[in-house]
């Protein structure tokens, strides 16, 4: 009896055995009929398509730049004709932003732009610069693109250094580069600008060419593109010295000296170092380009109203020393100058010569 009973429960035992891997191999009727249903109805390339669709539509969600509305200036001149590409062509530096320039009649009018703060971008004089950085005015000098284009005429039959003793000279830019440079060339050619002659400074640029016209000054100093526009008139003179030669002479530096360069806003600087860097390029290559191509720059000009006139522009152009270097590469220059300027008067650089962080832009 006891054997039979082991028998019965065998044979359960494995019945059992064998419906459970019945179930466990062969799907249920209605979930194999269920899964071949999703199969028909959901392809497998609409996964990738829906991602695709999802992505697209995060990209449209993305807000767009916020506008910024910068401003850039420039006295008239030599610095004006270096960013004259720019204020042509209205290059984009940066998404949503717009820059509007101008060009100043004065360097009082750009020294009261920059204590104000109300102006992002300004070709000013290096020792403007320099001044303003001793004073905590919150820009930094990030290159240098006008490197000197003084020059000495006269109406006068003279020739030499010596010939100018007892002469009274016109000139602009009291206590500015133009002033400081003609006095340390002076000096390097034994005359003292405060015994030997008479210096009159005039209020700005604009009354160079009229006083020299006028028969009041017989020897001025002139910048181009002054020199150029004086030349078209009737009157006979000569070029009694380049400033630019006398300087290197003078120095043992090459290239002329370091006259103006580009001041940016520090605040800009930290926050949008991108648009900073393009206007740099942008200014880099309207430098190059106005060199290249003179007659196109003398058409901006005339169609832009800016008070020169073409052919003025063009025959300028050689002697306006427009190239744009980084401060980096311009910093030996700089301190040359620096030097020379703080020896003649220290408040002209404002008190003392920059220190490292002057020159940090880039670094």
């Amino acid at each position: 009896m006891r054997k039979q009973l082991l028998i019965i429960m065998t044979i359960l035992m494995m019945s059992l055995a064998a419906g459970c891997q019945s179930q466990t191999n062969e799907p249920a009727p209605e979930a194999a009929t269920a899964q071949e249903t999703s199969a028909q109805e959901t392809p497998a390339a609409e996964t990738p398509a829906a991602e695709s669709t999802i992505e697209e539509s995060s990209a449209e969600e993305v807000p767009a730049a916020e506008p910024i509305a910068l401003r850039a200036v420039a006295p008239e001149g030599a610095t004006t004709i270096a960013m004259l590409k720019m204020i042509h062509d209205q290059p984009q530096i940066g998404d949503n932003v717009t820059v509007t320039y101008e060009s100043l009649n004065t360097t009082e009018l750009l020294a009261a732009d920059l204590m104000g703060e109300k102006t992002d971008f300004a070709i000013a004089p290096t020792n403007l610069a320099a001044n303003f950085y001793q004073k905590g005015v919150p820009y930094s000098l990030v290159s240098v693109n006008t490197h000197g284009n003084l020059y000495m005429v006269t109406t006068e039959e003279i020739e030499g250094w010596d010939a100018i003793k007892g002469k009274t000279v016109y000139m602009i830019g009291q206590g500015l580069v133009p002033d400081l440079i003609f006095r340390y060339i002076a000096v390097s050619n034994g005359i003292d600008p405060d015994t030997d002659i008479d210096i009159e400074y005039l209020s700005g640029a604009s009354e160079i060419a009229p006083t020299f016209l006028s028969g009041k000054a017989s020897i001025i100093i002139m910048p181009e593109p002054v020199l150029s526009v004086v030349s078209t008139k009737d009157v006979a003179f000569k070029v009694l010295f380049d400033f630019q030669k006398e300087y290197e002479a003078a120095s043992g530096m090459t290239g002329g000296f370091p006259q103006a360069g580009l001041l940016v806003r520090n605040e800009l600087i930290e926050t949008h170092p991108a648009i900073v860097e393009a206007f740099i390029e942008q200014l880099e290559e309207s430098c190059a380009w106005v060199n290249e191509n003179p007659e196109d720059a003398a058409a901006y000009m005339q169609e832009l109203d800016l008070g020169i006139p073409g052919p003025v522009v063009i025959k300028a152009m050689p002697g306006l020393n427009i190239r744009q270097d980084s401060i980096a590469d311009s910093k030996a220059a700089l301190e040359k100058m620096f030097g020379i300027l703080y020896e003649a008067s220290p408040e002209a650089i404002g008190g003392a010569m920059p220190d490292e962080a002057f020159y940090q832009y880039g670094q």
